[in-house]
């Protein structure tokens, strides 16, 4: 996709530029008198043809890339969460730092909980990824729901805390919050992505 959304944008910006090169040229050939103001109108009508098509290819382009920037999704690992009684065997990948967590839970469901900082709204159309951390899993009982366990990845740190706090008034920070997504035990595994307003689990 970035490859075809970066041919256009070039498409359209040569386009362009021969429009350009084209009126110019023929301006400046009928102001030394070497071409007739006809020939100068019919360098105009190439020029208008050559800015039509080249702005319209350069407007695919912005919206092509506006779209696959704002629905952009980062696969971080996979899950695999396996029923055995009244515990959850849980395997978790991380393939974003290459480790393997393996643990068990108690509950109906699990559940994945962390961290996101989202850029603003202009820093994240060039391309400026959210921070995201995994924090920890926790097992959720759909009827009792002061019986949970908890499995903890990473703790909350000083510069999470000063995010969620203050995140909001540092410049070009959209916003930072915490963020969950949980789902039934299955014999397929999931694959857990992550996009500009939180976790996404999918199935394999």
């Amino acid at each position: 996709m970035d490859k075809f959304v970066a041919m256009l944008g070039i498409i359209g910006l040569v386009l362009l530029a021969i429009g350009l090169v084209v009126i110019v040229q023929s301006l400046v050939s009928v102001i030394k008198k070497r071409s007739t103001v006809k020939g100068f109108f019919a360098s105009f009508v190439v020029f208008l043809i050559m800015c039509g098509f080249g702005l319209a290819f350069a407007s695919i382009a912005l919206f092509l890339h506006t779209f696959s920037r704002f629905s952009h999704e980062e696969r971080i690992g996979y899950i695999h969460a396996e029923e055995d009684n009244d515990t959850i065997i849980m395997t978790f990948v991380n393939e974003k730092t290459d480790q393997s967590h393996f643990f068990n839970l108690t509950g109906d469901q699990w559940m994945i909980e962390g961290y996101i900082m989202r850029w603003s709204t202009s820093l994240r159309w060039l391309g400026a990824g959210s921070y995201v951390c995994i924090t920890r899993f926790a097992g959720r009982d759909v009827q009792h729901a002061d019986q949970s366990s908890v499995y903890q990845i990473a703790p909350e740190n000083t510069l999470w805390r000063f995010l969620l706090r203050y995140g909001a008034k540092i410049p070009f920070v959209d916003a930072a919050y915490g963020i969950g997504a949980f789902q039934y035990p299955s014999q397929d595994a999931f694959f857990l992505y992550v996009n500009d307003t939180g976790f996404i689990i999918k199935k394999k």
